[in-house]
Formats: C-alpha cells, sequence, structure tokens
C-alpha cells in the first residue's frame, strides 16, 4: 500500500513537468536557427494573437517573396548598403594593440 500513495504522490509531479518539445528553445540565449523556429519562439512568448497579427501585417513572410524592383525594400537595402560603404575604417590605438 505505501507503493500506491508513493506512485498516486508522484503522479501530480510528473503531470506539472514539460514534455521536452516544450522546454526546447524558450530561452532567447539559444540559437535559434530556422524562421519557422523564431515563430514558434515568438507564438510561446507573445501568444497566438500577436503571432496572428505579424503574420497578417507581412512583417513575417512564410515563403520568401521577389518583390519588384525598386521597392520600398530595395530601396532600404541600397541605402543602408551605402551607409556600410561609407563608414570609416576604424581606428586602432597603440594602446589596444599593446594589451593584446
Amino acid at each position: 500500500m505505501s507503493e500506491r500513495v508513493q506512485v498516486a504522490a508522484k503522479k501530480p509531479e510528473t503531470k506539472r513537468e514539460n514534455r521536452p518539445s516544450q522546454t526546447q528553445k524558450t530561452c532567447p540565449s539559444q540559437s535559434i536557427s530556422s524562421p519557422v523556429e523564431q515563430i514558434l519562439f515568438l507564438q510561446r512568448t507573445i501568444g497566438n494573437q500577436a503571432v496572428g497579427r505579424l503574420i497578417k501585417s507581412g512583417v513575417l513572410q512564410a515563403k520568401l517573396r521577389i518583390g519588384q524592383p525598386g521597392d520600398i525594400y530595395e530601396q532600404e537595402a541600397d541605402r543602408v548598403a551605402e551607409q556600410v560603404m561609407r563608414m570609416p575604417e576604424p581606428q586602432v590605438s597603440k594602446e589596444t594593440e599593446v594589451s593584446n
């Protein structure tokens, strides 16, 4: 009879445990490699309704779409690329070289 009591006492604990699939990648510090995993992380974090709004807004794309030449995304990419190319080279001080 004492075995049954132990089993009964252990049952609620096992119900509270998360399955491995639920506990994987719940921490943002873990690498999230694919867009699907990113969406699932968001879904667990902020809920189904917020993810639904993101998908409907067009911010998240289920598949890669090729946009029209000259669209706003291409213009933004060109602008950012131009800014990056105009950035000055980082200056390395002698103190930094000596400390390494």
